[in-house]
């Protein structure tokens, strides 16, 4: 029986992963707990994984995590976070997941791709290529929030504009960090990166309609 291992994610070319890779090697292999057949009914309206917990038990070597689809690099980003119990395991986590952003353009940090609602400043930069498929990129001058915006990018980078934009919040309710009692946009401001990475796919798909 294999336990999952979550692989570098991937918004940016592969030697990107390779060079960090190999400065950190085990950093990059966070465990994630083995996916049960007892595991808790899930709450999330993204269709759930068929089948998941079998195929990843049952599997001869562990699944390649590039070849999820939503539904389940959902399921794989919960347990994940599940499996650490305290906040500051979180924090450290996506701490480290901040590190595998890409450099950001200077160009892009513009008014028009702020996202507004959060207490850090995010720009995202949301096209469709020529394939169909999402492309985001992210930044942000908070760390923590780049580290969100890490998941969130493995999570939608390169699926069609309809899985976008069937994410909901609770789909991912175990990336939050629960560090205060503040609102929730707050302490885990990827709720409002979600929010403004579906809103702007769904301007691309009618433009004559976006503001």
């Amino acid at each position: 029986m294999h336990c999952i291992t979550l692989k570098p994610f991937s918004p940016s070319p592969p030697s990107f992963f390779r060079k960090h890779y190999a400065q950190n090697p085990q950093i990059f292999t966070p465990w994630i707990k083995c996916i049960s057949h007892r595991s808790a009914k899930s709450r999330s309206r993204i269709p759930k994984p068929n089948n998941l917990s079998i195929s990843f038990l049952t599997a001869n070597k562990p699944p390649d995590l590039h070849t999820l689809n939503i539904a389940e690099k959902a399921y794989v980003l919960n347990s994940e976070f599940k499996s650490l119990s305290e906040p500051v395991e979180r924090v450290k986590r996506l701490l480290h997941y901040a590190t595998l952003l890409p450099p950001f353009d200077e160009s892009l940090r513009i008014q028009e791709n702020q996202i507004t609602g959060c207490t850090a400043q995010v720009w995202v930069e949301v096209k469709m290529d020529n394939s169909g498929v999402m492309r985001f990129r992210i930044d942000s001058d908070s760390e923590i929030t780049k580290g969100f915006s890490s998941c969130l990018i493995w999570l939608l980078d390169g699926a069609v504009p309809e899985e976008v934009l069937s994410v909901k919040t609770e789909d991912l309710v175990e990336m939050n960090v629960g560090l205060s009692n503040r609102a929730p946009s707050r302490v885990n401001p990827w709720h409002n990166v979600l929010i403004s990475m579906q809103r702007r796919t769904k301007d691309l798909l009618t433009p004559e309609v976006s503001s």
